[in-house]
C-alpha cells in the first residue's frame, strides 16, 4: 500500500465541481478581495463557534500577529506560551516586539500546563497564547481563571482545533481573541493560505478590521493606526465555505479513526492519545509516543505508510530563540514529546482496509 499522512486529492474530489463553479462566478464578477464570500465565511464560522465577530485574513500566522496587535502587545511585554507547538505561535510574539516566555506542557495531552503558566507570570506578562495541540482543547476553565486573577489576555491558537468543544463551548470562544489557520492540511483546509481571528469584543473587531488593511477604516487612504496587508481573497473564501459544510462529518470520521487505533493498539508499549470525551479532541493529528519512534517511523515508511514528527525540536532549543537564554533540560515534558511523538494517518478519507493495514504494521513492528 501507499498511504499518505494527509490525502488532499481525495478530499478535493468531493467538492471539486462546486468549487470550480464558484470560481468561475467570482472571476466573471472580478470582485476578488474581501467580497461577499469572505463575509459569508466570517458569518458562518462566527455562528459555528459562538463568537460574534470573525475577521478573515491572509494566513494563520497573520491571525496570531493581528491578535497580538489588536491587544496592544509590543515592546517590553511578555507573552507566555508553549515550546511544543508550530513555530508561528512564538514567532508572532517576537515579531510584534514582545518577549516569548515558554512554560512546559502537561504530559497527558501535551498541552500547556496551567500550573506552569501561573508560575511564569510577572508584572510584564500581558498575555498567554494557548495552543489546542493536535485538536485537543486546553484546560480552558483553569486558564481563564488565571487570566482573570492576574488581569492578562488569553489568545487561543486554534489552528488545529476548529470544531472541538468542551461543556458546550467551542474552541475559539474561551479567550479574548482566537486565531485560526486554513492551511490546506488543517481540519478545515483551504485551496491555499488563509486565516481568521475571532473575538467577542466589538472594539477589538473594529481594530482588527483596520489592522488587516494597513490601518484603514471605511474611508479609503485614511489611516487611523499602522496595520499590515492581510486580506483573504474571494476564491479561497468560497472554497472554505464549500468545505465547511463537511467539517463536522470530517471531524467525526477523524474521531472514529482515533477510537479504532486506541482500541487496536492499546496493549502495545506506546502512549496513545487519551480520548477524554467525544468532543474535546478533533484529531488534526493522531500522535502516538514511543521509545522506538525513529525505528518505527522507518519500518512504516518501508511498508508504504507515511508518518510525521510534530515537532522534532521544541522552540526553546531553536537557534533563533537562543537570545532568550533557555537550555536543554529546561522543559523536560516538551523535550520528551519531541523525542517520542509520531503522527500516523487519521484523515477522514482513510479507508477501513488502510486503517487495518496501519494497525497490523505497527503490531508487526513490536512483535519483531
Amino acid at each position: 500500500m501507499n498511504i499518505p499522512l494527509v490525502n488532499l486529492k481525495l478530499q478535493y474530489k468531493k467538492v471539486e465541481k462546486e468549487i470550480l463553479k464558484g470560481i468561475k462566478e467570482i472571476l466573471k464578477e472580478q470582485r476578488l478581495i474581501l467580497g461577499k464570500y469572505c463575509a459569508l465565511l466570517e458569518e458562518t464560522i462566527g455562528k459555528f463557534t459562538g463568537v460574534k465577530h470573525a475577521i478573515s485574513c491572509a494566513n494563520g500566522t497573520d491571525a496570531l500577529i493581528l491578535s497580538l496587535m489588536s491587544l496592544g502587545i509590543g515592546d517590553g511585554d511578555e507573552v507566555i506560551t508553549t515550546p511544543y507547538t508550530f513555530f508561528s505561535t512564538a514567532s508572532s510574539i517576537a515579531l510584534v516586539g514582545a518577549k516569548p516566555v515558554f512554560v512546559d506542557i502537561e504530559p497527558k495531552f501535551m498541552n500547556i500546563d496551567p500550573v506552569k503558566i501561573e508560575m511564569a507570570v510577572t508584572e510584564r506578562t500581558k498575555a498567554v497564547i494557548v495552543v489546542h495541540l493536535f485538536g485537543k482543547l486546553c484546560q480552558m476553565e483553569k486558564i481563564m481563571h488565571l487570566a482573570r486573577k492576574h488581569g492578562i489576555y488569553i489568545v487561543e491558537d486554534m489552528a488545529q482545533s476548529i470544531g472541538a468543544r468542551k461543556n458546550g463551548k467551542m474552541a475559539g470562544s474561551f479567550g479574548h481573541v482566537a486565531a485560526l489557520s486554513f492551511y490546506p492540511t488543517k481540519n478545515l483546509g483551504g485551496i491555499g493560505e488563509g486565516g481568521m481571528v475571532l473575538t467577542k469584543s466589538g472594539e477589538l473587531a473594529r481594530k482588527l478590521k483596520m489592522l488587516r488593511v494597513h490601518g484603514m477604516d471605511e474611508k479609503p487612504y485614511t489611516h487611523e493606526i499602522i496595520g499590515i496587508n492581510s486580506r483573504l481573497d474571494e476564491i479561497k473564501a468560497f472554497a472554505l465555505y464549500v468545505k465547511f459544510s463537511y467539517l463536522q462529518e470530517w471531524n467525526k470520521k477523524r474521531i472514529e479513526n482515533a477510537k479504532f487505533y486506541n482500541e487496536k493498539l492499546k496493549d502495545l508499549p506506546i502512549v496513545l492519545p487519551d480520548l477524554e470525551d467525544e468532543e474535546s479532541h478533533v484529531f488534526h493529528q493522531y500522535v502516538i509516543r514511543s521509545e522506538k519512534r525513529d525505528e518505527l517511523m522507518e519500518f512504516l515508511r518501508k511498508r508504504g505508510i507515511q508518518t510525521g514528527i510534530y515537532y522534532p525540536l521544541p522552540l526553546h532549543l531553536q537557534e533563533c530563540f537562543s537570545y532568550l537564554g533557555y537550555k536543554k533540560g529546561d522543559f523536560p515534558c516538551a523535550e520528551e514529546a519531541s523525542a517520542k511523538s509520531l503522527a500516523i494517518p487519521v484523515y477522514p478519507e482513510l479507508k477501513e482496509k488502510e486503517r487495518e493495514y496501519i494497525v497490523k504494521s505497527i503490531r508487526k513492528f513490536f512483535r519483531a
